[in-house]
């Protein structure tokens, strides 16, 4: 293997194994549309991977959100795909049987299903096609390591590189950046009283306070019922910024910005203690605050992930919800 094609392999390698561990994680928050997300990732990719060039996701092409058993078709190769992460033998059950039921076999002569992440080390089970069409349990499950190792096989560095810079262009809004920069946490103060709003506060009550796990876990979380999963899974990832955000906003320099930054939270604030009946928990609430930012004009990379790690730091400094 050449050096050139064994360092784009390694970075898909990654990339991949990140996306993976994204979805995953995210597939139970209603937040981000993890699945959605993915099936149109995995569109692309596999088209690049597999030469599909009529790969299409029947979600957009149908307006029917979980259309029944499958999520792409390629109608000139008749191959179907359904994309989840859930690996289980109930879950392949219930994708053949909608399949089946359907009638899908008559348009669609492979079915495929993708796991995101790990596929089981082996299925047990037999798989009930009633003789309809043909499902290897061996050949027709794939996962990461299966599209690895097809990646692997090709030698068209072009091709490669093309995959690639795939990955790299559309994993980027959701990898946490190494570093957080003064100007991100401006940037994302001036995004959110753009797009959001700012509500004024008396001269007092401009203050910024640190606060420990134990306090948020035990106290607040509770409170404003976020669950420990979503804090897990979303919030607790964010917190390594927390003191670099502190610092940065308590410096005289930036006294302006910490004023803005405030009357942000108090924005927020306000704006949750109006609509908290309407919401069953703070969960829902990070999601309305988001679909209101819109960044499409805003070319900085992985702005989207910066502003959830400066909401979610208002959160854990309780300058947002409530704390007692």
């Amino acid at each position: 293997m050449s050096y050139k094609k064994e360092d784009l392999i390694k970075n898909i390698a990654l990339n991949l194994a990140f996306s993976s561990k994204w979805t995953s994680l995210k597939n139970v928050i209603w937040l981000f549309d993890s699945n959605r997300v993915a099936q149109d990732f995995f569109c692309w990719l596999f088209s690049l991977v597999f030469w599909y060039n009529n790969l299409k996701e029947l979600d957009k092409l149908n307006w029917i959100p979980n259309y029944p058993a499958i999520d792409l078709w390629d109608i000139d190769n008749k191959i179907a795909f359904q994309i989840t992460t859930d690996s289980s033998s109930d879950k392949i059950k219930e994708t053949i049987s909608k399949f089946i039921k359907h009638k899908l076999y008559e348009k669609y002569d492979k079915l495929i299903i993708f796991i995101i992440w790990d596929k089981q080390k082996s299925y047990t089970t037999k798989f009930n096609t009633k003789d309809l069409f043909v499902f290897n349990k061996d050949n027709d499950i794939w996962d990461d390591n299966f599209l690895i190792s097809e990646i692997d096989k090709i030698n068209d560095i072009k091709k490669l590189d093309e995959i690639s810079n795939f990955l790299m262009e559309n994993l980027v809004e959701f990898k946490t950046p190494d570093k957080l920069l003064d100007s991100d946490i401006k940037k994302c103060i001036e995004i959110f009283k753009r797009d959001f709003w700012t509500e004024k506060l008396i001269e007092g009550n401009l203050n910024i306070i640190s606060r420990n796990d134990d306090f948020i876990k035990d106290i607040k979380n509770p409170l404003n019922n976020i669950s420990w999963e979503f804090f897990k899974n979303n919030i607790i990832w964010h917190i390594k910024y927390n003191e670099h955000i502190f610092t940065f906003l308590w410096n005289p320099i930036n006294k302006n910005l910490q004023i803005d930054y405030l009357e942000v939270c108090n924005a927020i604030h306000k704006y949750y203690l109006k609509n908290k009946n309407i919401y069953d928990s703070f969960e829902k609430v990070f999601g309305e605050i988001f679909s209101r930012l819109n960044t499409y004009n805003d070319h900085e990379n992985g702005i989207s992930n910066k502003l959830k790690i400066l909401l979610h730091n208002m959160y854990f400094n309780c300058d947002i919800w409530l704390n007692s």
